[in-house]
């Protein structure tokens, strides 16, 4: 703050109406001054209240978000285990189908062999 105390009296004080008169001029001035740097203060408290709130808006969108994220990630998951499961599926019918085309081949052959060897 501003407020200075006064060491030592401008004036003399010889009892005359002006030293007093100028006594409480610098008091009103300084008396002034301290209220402007109050106000002053003030709008920069306003200021950082402010700020802080918004602050505190944001973290909470980025708690939001992170939980968004969280949730979106076990969903990912599960749907990463279902394509797993339907990718193993795929493999054994696969196989399955060679094998039946195979045993279908063996007969289709052997049938084809026997034929022949009969004639």
């Amino acid at each position: 703050m501003s407020y200075v105390p006064l060491k030592q009296p401008l004036l003399e004080d010889d009892g005359s109406f002006d030293y007093e008169e100028t006594l409480l001029s610098e008091r009103n001035e300084q008396a002034k001054h301290l209220a402007q740097d109050i106000y002053h203060l003030k709008g920069a408290m306003d200021d950082l209240k402010m700020m802080v709130d918004e602050q505190g808006e944001m973290l909470v969108q980025a708690d939001n978000n992170v939980t968004t994220a969280d949730l979106e990630i076990e969903y990912g998951v599960e749907e990463l285990e279902k394509a797993y499961v339907y990718k193993s599926r795929s493999k054994k019918r696969i196989i399955i189908l060679v094998v039946v085309i195979l045993l279908i081949l063996a007969v289709v052959i052997g049938a084809s062999i026997k034929f022949f060897v009969k004639k």
